[in-house]
């Protein structure tokens, strides 16, 4: 796994690259230059790219909160959000449906 475009980093500004490996020692971390973004590989497959960029706190709590020991935790919240995405739509479609339903009675009144 190494491509032309994937530059390893072992030292940053806000040592993320060691505080990765020191919740899984086989993590690594890459800046992808023709993407323009880092990524984090474990075992030469790409585990996660980091959001907006930027290496910081954020990153290291998005990979402690993405990692398999957390699997069925991650997949309550999905369904638990899911779900409450569904609750919200059918109570928009009923609304939407009352207020049609008003104006025609307007109508035939």
């Amino acid at each position: 796994m190494r491509r032309a475009e994937l530059i390893p980093v072992g030292h940053d500004l806000y040592s993320v690259a060691e505080r990765l490996k020191e919740i899984d020692d086989r993590y690594e971390l890459y800046y992808n230059a023709a993407l323009g973004r880092y990524e984090i590989y474990a075992s030469g497959a790409l585990q996660l790219t980091v959001p907006r960029g930027e290496l910081d706190a954020r990153t290291i709590a998005r990979v402690r909160e993405t990692r398999i020991e957390r699997a069925d935790k991650v997949l309550r919240e999905i369904e638990r959000a899911c779900a409450a995405a569904e609750r919200a739509a059918h109570a928009a479609a009923c609304e939407r449906a009352a207020t049609a339903l008003a104006c025609k009675e307007e109508v035939c009144w």
